[in-house]
């Protein structure tokens, strides 16, 4: 439980600070010897009765060899109005040695084509202008060859039944958002499961999430809302959300029976077809 005399914020960068300092197996003496602040200063801001100022993160950052995820840290709990959270999950998700994602509304943005991408941007912001969709398409289709480029992220992925069934683009578009799940987890890079429609309880009824975790840092949730995401490594929470996880992956249909589905859904499309729910 979080003392009432401490802030929050100043109590996650605290643990975050601490993690990172204790994994790379350095002594509070040692960081305060780096900001260039006292060793019990480090030692408040570690129990969360004190905040670090934002040149001594950048500098803590820096030399605990963070790649920015302090700086990223602080900004989220301190400056959120400011943060992109968008870059921030892309820079959380470049970082990451595995990634397990539900979506129960569409595909993740890294597995989406850029057909796919192309109908669903402009359809949930009708006031963008044809340049402002051609710009997000390129940075989400340069994002996703980035990630899965590469040997890691471990991408796990649970999609509802439901996301390939909605008529998001034309029928060749929906064929083609098939064909590309396919590849992806027959190819082995991607582990893909749906949840069927019917299956009941839901577990995945309060939306999104993604577990992202890293080697040098705590594991982390992020949830989405229709305006913003939000991440938090608070460990109750994301054991939590692990369980749940779980749950969705167990009810799930298996790699090979996804790879059926979207391969007879591909078909039905190709034919022009809008599949229907049995």
């Amino acid at each position: 439980m979080v003392d009432a005399a401490k802030e929050i914020p100043d109590v996650r960068f605290g643990r975050a600070l601490s993690h990172a300092r204790r994994s790379r197996g350095k002594t509070q003496e040692w960081l305060a010897n780096q900001v260039g602040c006292s060793k019990s200063h480090i030692s408040n801001v570690e129990t969360g009765a004190r905040p670090l100022q934002p040149v001594d993160v950048r500098q803590a950052d820096d030399c605990l060899g963070q790649g920015g995820r302090l700086v990223r840290l602080r900004r989220e709990l301190y400056e959120p109005e400011v943060l992109d959270w968008l870059d921030q999950l892309h820079q959380l998700q470049l970082e990451a040695e595995l990634i397990r994602e539900y979506q129960p509304i569409l595909p993740p943005g890294l597995l989406q084509t850029k057909e796919y991408a192309s109908c669903v941007i402009p359809a949930g912001a009708p006031w963008f202008t044809s340049d402002d969709v051609e710009s997000r398409v390129k940075t989400r289709i340069a994002r996703s060859e980035k990630i899965l480029g590469a040997d890691v992220p471990h991408y796990h992925v649970v999609l509802d039944e439901m996301v390939m069934r909605r008529h998001v683009g034309s029928p060749a578009v929906m064929a083609g958002q098939c064909r590309r799940l396919m590849e992806l987890a027959e190819s082995g890079r991607v582990l893909l499961q749906v949840y069927p429609w019917r299956t009941w309880p839901h577990a995945g009824l309060n939306g999104p999430l993604s577990l992202i975790s890293s080697a040098h840092a705590p594991d982390v949730l992020h949830v989405e809302s229709v305006y913003l995401g939000q991440t938090s490594d608070e460990a109750g929470a994301v054991r939590r959300y692990g369980m749940l996880f779980a749950r969705l992956q167990a009810d799930a249909w298996s790699p090979a029976d996804t790879v059926e589905f979207l391969r007879g859904l591909k078909e039905e499309y190709e034919n022009g077809v809008w599949p229907r729910m049995a």
